[in-house]
């Protein structure tokens, strides 16, 4: 979806970290490395540190803080991919995978050769929901193209989407080498359009690009029904043409809030954005909320040494904002 914005008028960035909280890193290891094509770098924290961000992420029943970044270097301009360890008794945040649960779904990421990575992820021991899908989707004008997904079942309960929308624009930079690029956006699904979208327009001065419904295969996102309706909106940073949001919501009822959420289940626990001005955001949090947002400036992997806040989603979905250094 071109922008007919521009970057100037962004208030916080496109879509910059995924954090998956996750029982097994090397598990986590072998699909995001090795199936994934990215490149694995230690997050490593002095004690002091690893404190900082244990109380700043909430994550009061982690012992220490330890994991991976992994990104896609040949793809500038993606998003990247933050692991933490779990501990042993912290739950799911998508139980089954299940679609019918608000919160985090999965993310997103452009791939060219589809079929060779389907073998990649199957010779790692990992599996796919449906296999590849081809659908077809409207443009502006009225007509259709096609593009093909695939559904990447990944550790502790993320769905990693593959797509490919063969000649027409992609989803975001791809490292030409290996023909897939990085994180290009993330999916959720949540109990109230509305509410959701007040927040993401706003607290981040998202824009609303997309809106449409569609009816699920009962095939692609797990534990949907054949024919069931399906709410789909697309989220951009004003001016940017990847790292965006998809919202959804089910349309004919049965939806399941699902506790805990955020940083207290595994899987898919948090959002990272960037900004110029955490003032600016800050204000904007305490007009929508009512509630202020503490301040740390301490080093942040993969960030460096930043000033950064955290917020919440209506859906529960932790938030992290930082600061771009100028």
């Amino acid at each position: 979806m071109l922008p007919a914005s521009s970057s100037a008028d962004a208030v916080t960035s496109p879509l910059a970290a995924v954090t998956v909280m996750s029982h097994d890193l090397e598990a986590s290891r072998a699909f995001y490395e090795g199936a994934l094509s990215m490149t694995a770098e230690p997050i490593s924290l002095t004690v002091d540190e690893a404190q900082l961000l244990k109380q700043h992420w909430a994550l009061n029943e982690v012992d220490a803080i330890e994991g991976f970044v992994f990104s896609n270097p040949g793809a500038q301009g993606s998003a990247v991919v933050r692991v933490l360890r779990a501990p042993e008794d912290m739950p799911s945040g998508r139980p089954n995978l299940s679609s019918r649960y608000s919160g985090p779904l999965g993310f997103g990421l452009p791939d060219t050769n589809m079929p060779r990575r389907l073998v990649e992820v199957q010779t790692r021991g990992f599996n796919s929901t449906a296999g590849i899908k081809r659908m077809a989707f409207p443009r502006a004008d009225g007509s259709e193209y096609t593009v093909s997904e695939v559904h990447y079942v990944a550790p502790d309960d993320v769905l990693v989407l593959g797509v490919d929308r063969g000649e027409y624009t992609q989803i975001g930079p791809i490292n030409e080498l290996t023909g897939i690029g990085g994180v290009a956006y993330s999916s959720f699904m949540v109990d109230s359009i509305e509410d959701s979208s007040h927040f993401f327009r706003e607290v981040l001065g998202y824009e609303l690009r997309r809106k449409m419904s569609f009816r699920s295969s009962g095939q692609g996102m797990p534990d949907t029904r054949s024919g069931e309706a399906i709410a789909f909106l697309q989220w951009f940073a004003p001016g940017a043409i990847t790292g965006y949001l998809v919202m959804m919501e089910l349309l004919d009822g049965d939806k399941r809030p699902y506790v805990p959420i955020g940083m207290a289940s595994t899987g898919l626990s948090m959002w990272t954005f960037t900004t110029d001005s955490l003032t600016s955001i800050i204000s904007r949090w305490q007009d929508y909320s009512g509630e202020s947002a503490a301040v740390l400036e301490a080093r942040v992997p993969p960030f460096g040494r930043v000033r950064s806040i955290m917020i919440a989603s209506p859906t529960g979905i932790s938030i992290e904002i930082i600061e771009r250094s100028n």
